[in-house]
């Protein structure tokens, strides 16, 4: 795509004031205009409760999300909950599948609390989660950067055992970006008898997912899915969620509840698809809300917006290539994108004696309107479907003036 062409996304979709550069979605997305105004329609009608229709308002919200959750990973909506969050989603697997003492998560080493807590709380049933090293010095100090010769996929699979059920792993890694192949690592899994649970949200509405040999994926909606926070989406496949104890609450029941009178005693207690893991009562705010995002993102196709978003990560770095500062680490990124192995967050790495001049650039561009984000010794700049080549131009004068 040529970066003369109108981005994905018009930012006038967007609330954003003259001169604000949101380049965070990594840490937040901005919401469109048209998820407030389905949020405001829903509180509207929750003011006048008598004028609300239980089939159209509060089922038909819910099912107009699993059916965007659906189109959004080219999946079958049975296969498809409503959670609150990431972690949510990957604790309805952690707390759900019938593990014996002994048992074992596999799960990669300095992963987000979101994917790593739950499987560590496994401990006071026996089980046992082990994290592996992705490549040699990462748990180094100072530990060391990623580069285009790791193959973390390969640590994984070499380090499954006879013991392992489930290879917990983030699609696209929070604090350094590196996107592992899902793909490859999930045939291993299967060929294994293991089932792979997937972290997507720092690629979901950037970047295309395959969930070929994959048993789930969860990612929360308020990233790069540019919903509210506290609404999520889980994905399971049908032998993974079979296994799984369902959540118990009135919504997993096989048939829509409907209040029209005395309902028939189910031969199954428990419905099969993927309201089986639903927590409860969603928020019908937060459903409509992301569901409104997600149509928009649908619309202008996350393909398109993947392709976008790498044409950007090429301008910036081409822009970077000569920078005293960020030249080598640079060098290092690019050849990362040139090998597939980032998402939509280019993670610039820094090391201690460089932190202050890199504090003092965030808040540079905070006072300018610039909002990047750092985590563990990276400046991340995430690139969206509004971003266009001139706030490439802005990014790239700005990080050079560290």
């Amino acid at each position: 795509m040529s970066l003369s062409d109108s981005p994905p996304l018009s930012p006038e979709l967007f609330d954003f004031p003259p001169g604000r550069l949101w380049l965070a979605h990594c840490k937040d997305g901005p919401m469109p205009r048209s998820a407030l105004a389905g949020m405001q329609e829903i509180l509207q009608q929750e003011l006048r409760p008598w004028e609300m229709n239980w089939e159209r308002d509060f089922l038909g919200t819910c099912q107009a999300l699993r059916d965007a959750g659906a189109q959004l990973l080219d999946a079958d909506v049975s296969d498809i909950s409503i959670t609150q969050c990431t972690t949510t989603g990957l604790e309805a697997i952690a707390f759900g599948m019938p593990w014996q003492p002994g048992d074992e998560v596999l799960i990669p080493r300095d992963e987000f609390p979101s994917n790593r807590l739950p499987w560590m709380a496994l401990s006071a049933r026996g089980v046992v989660c082990r994290e592996v090293t992705l490549w040699d010095g990462q748990e180094a100090l100072p530990p060391r950067v990623p580069t285009v010769a790791v193959d973390p996929e390969q640590r994984l699979m070499d380090a499954i055992g006879p013991r392992t059920r489930i290879v917990a792993v983030s699609w696209i890694r929070y604090q350094d970006g590196i996107r592992l192949d899902v793909q490859r690592l999930g045939q291993a899994c299967r060929e294994r008898g293991v089932h792979l649970v997937v972290d997507g949200i720092q690629g979901a509405g950037t970047t295309l997912a395959s969930l070929a040999g994959v048993s789930a994926f969860a990612s929360g909606g308020h990233k790069g899915l540019l919903g509210p926070q506290g609404q999520g989406l889980l994905w399971t496949s049908p032998e993974l969620r079979a296994l799984l104890m369902p959540s118990g609450t009135w919504l997993a029941a096989p048939s829509a509840f409907s209040q029209s009178g005395v309902q028939e005693a189910p031969l199954v207690p428990w419905a099969t698809d993927g309201r089986r893991l639903e927590p409860g009562s969603p928020s019908i705010v937060n459903c409509r809300a992301l569901a409104a995002s997600l149509t928009m993102l649908l619309g202008a196709g996350i393909g398109r917006i993947e392709d976008h978003v790498r044409a950007l990560q090429q301008q910036l770095l081409d822009a970077l290539k000569d920078d005293p500062f960020w030249q080598t680490d640079a060098a290092r990124v690019r050849c990362l994108v040139d090998h597939r192995r980032t998402g939509p967050t280019l993670c610039f790495h820094y090391d201690d004696e460089q932190a202050q001049a890199v504090t003092r650039l965030l808040a540079l561009g905070e006072r300018e309107g610039i909002t990047a984000s750092t985590r563990d010794g990276f400046l991340r700049i995430a690139f969206h479907g509004w971003h266009d080549a001139a706030d490439v131009r802005r990014t790239a004068a700005w990080m050079a003036r560290i």
